[in-house]
């Protein structure tokens, strides 16, 4: 085996790894605010090319207790609501890619009024 092989091999994955430091999904979680308005987080997430894959509003018998599935949209919103100790009227969710092949969640949760409470972003891998 050729001594440097091991160097070789991470400098021409380097392009494809480096990819994963510095992309848009890191930078739409600093450009998103507590206190905007539905439209203003829309256009903020759309403005880095990230889209919505589910939205729900809060039933009248509250969120559920139990997961539904992996990403668990309406059970989040439950607890951070409880987290909170306010109403999260609606929640919504982004799948945010990174790099080449990474994937990351990201949950909006809006009040009453329709202003973002709080929001979080899950990196998967």
């Amino acid at each position: 085996m050729h001594p440097f092989l091991p160097l070789i091999v991470v400098l021409a994955c380097f392009p494809f790894l480096s990819g994963c430091v510095s992309t848009a999904d890191f930078k739409v979680v600093e450009a998103l605010a507590i206190g905007m308005s539905q439209e203003e987080a829309k256009a903020t997430i759309a403005s880095y090319g990230f889209t919505m894959a589910e939205a729900f509003d809060r039933p009248e018998g509250g969120w559920p207790s139990e997961r539904e599935n992996f990403q668990a949209t309406r059970w989040r919103a439950g607890r951070e609501e409880a987290h909170l100790g306010k109403q999260v009227s609606r929640v919504e969710f982004y799948p945010v890619g990174h790099g080449l092949l990474g994937y990351g969640q990201l949950f909006l949760f809006y009040g009453e009024d329709g202003r973002l409470l709080d929001f979080h972003r899950y990196q998967i891998n």
